[in-house]
């Protein structure tokens, strides 16, 4: 049962205020990747709220790999002219100056034994997601198979009615396993303009006109730090993380409602007097395999170990199914992480208090910024809802969120907090 003083944090909670945030943040920032105007213009508005509510600030600041699409893709059928939308995949390599003709190959899932008797070198491979989901999210190693076949080019048909931006890495754990040693240009395209595409190699018509621009250059950030000091403890603290940055798309659920939730927490919670102390962690780099806040882990790893008592991470709670929590996750080029029992248990058993039900998940495809402090023996925990068919799109806008979903989790983690800090 809530305390009187429990009830009060969460009847303060607003999830209209996080949405508000959430569009404002989109607004002045559309383009939030690292490196870029947008990620500027969002590092001051996040430290503008945590000044306006009198926290302490403090910068750590990183040193990662930045991208940006120059251009939007030309994919030209040349026997028609048709051409048809898609979007590079980050970190991509652009095409040649002008672009390139070159025919199409249909390789299908892009296993070794898909390129069995098949010519592709100096053509463009054509993969195919072979479910609703996003198993091809990690393409560096896809291209870099593509490539060292000959391929001059990939594009990837995702059967959902718009493409998403996917990645070139590899989806390694270790940092300097993060690309692959072989790049060509790479793009996504719906289920629709893969349909027009299909029907043009079906004709015969393989030939395309194809061009990429990007940058890819290294970049200076920051990943900012707010406190609210605790009365009796205030070395110790509990933390709250979510990343600022998106995918060059708008970014509302992914991770807008990340950065939105903790302004309103540390709204609400500066207004309190807990024994240990609150940290407001907004991060950035973490699009790819969170770099950026593992750099910020290596620049305070030891006083983390000591002082941290809980990370409790927010990453896209907006749209979707039921927020869960990552129970087990798994890198290719790490051991399986399981992550806290009772820190999991905790979460699951404030917010059925409360009247909220949350699931679990064993993730298969890395998992987000929590899973760093757990490797360095930090509890940490993660809501998420990956099942947002809008991800990493132009369709991750504000009109999609649920100011409920968001208001439950804000609330949930600020009762786990507020009792971790007590305890």
């Amino acid at each position: 049962m809530l305390s009187d003083v429990e009830y009060e944090i969460v009847h303060q909670i607003s999830g209209a205020k996080i949405k508000r945030n959430v569009e404002e943040l989109c607004k002045i920032a559309p383009d939030r990747f690292v490196g870029t105007e947008g990620d500027k213009k969002a590092i001051e508005y996040v430290k503008a709220r945590f000044e306006e509510l009198g926290l302490e600030i403090r910068e750590t600041p990183i040193h990662v790999p930045s991208w940006q699409e120059t251009k939007p893709p030309v994919i030209r059928i040349m026997a028609t002219g048709e051409e048809l939308e898609g979007i590079s995949a980050s970190f991509a390599v652009s095409t040649p100056v002008g672009g390139l003709t070159a025919d199409l190959v249909l390789v299908r899932d892009g296993k070794d034994q898909d390129y069995e008797g098949k010519d592709v070198s100096g053509k463009i491979v054509v993969l195919t997601e072979e479910s609703l989901g996003f198993s091809k999210f990690w393409m560096g190693t896809y291209v870099d198979r593509a490539a060292r076949n000959g391929a001059v080019g990939v594009i990837l048909i995702h059967p959902m009615p718009w493409p998403y931006r996917i990645s070139m890495e590899a989806g390694n754990s270790v940092i300097a396993n993060r690309f692959c040693e072989k790049k060509v240009p790479a793009v996504c395209i719906s289920g629709i303009e893969g349909l027009k595409l299909m029907h043009a190699i079906g004709r015969g018509d393989t030939k395309i006109h194809f061009e990429t621009s990007n940058r890819i250059e290294p970049c200076d950030s920051i990943v900012i730090s707010a406190f609210h000091q605790g009365t009796e403890f205030p070395e110790q603290r509990i933390a709250f993380v979510g990343h600022r940055d998106n995918a060059n798309t708008p970014g509302a659920n992914d991770n807008g409602t990340g950065t939105g939730t903790i302004l309103e927490l540390a709204r609400v919670l500066s207004k309190t007097a807990p024994k240990r102390s609150f940290e407001f962690i907004s991060s950035t780099a973490e699009e790819g395999v969170t770099e950026g806040i593992w750099q910020y882990i290596e620049a305070h790893k030891e006083e983390l170990k000591r002082n941290m008592k809980a990370v409790l991470d927010t990453d896209m709670v907006g749209v979707g199914g039921v927020p869960i929590q990552v129970d087990m996750g798994y890198w290719p080029d790490a051991k399986p992480q399981q992550h806290p029992k009772w820190l999991l248990d905790m979460v699951d058993s404030v917010a059925e208090e409360m009247g909220y039900g949350f699931g679990r998940i064993t993730c298969e495809w890395g998992y987000p910024e929590e899973g760093r402090f757990n490797a360095i023996g930090v509890p940490s925990t993660v809501l998420w809802q990956p099942d947002d068919p809008y991800y990493h799109s132009i369709y991750d806008t504000p009109d999609h969120l649920n100011p409920g979903s968001i208001k439950a989790v804000a609330d949930t983690y600020a009762i786990v907090a507020w009792r971790l800090a007590n305890k």
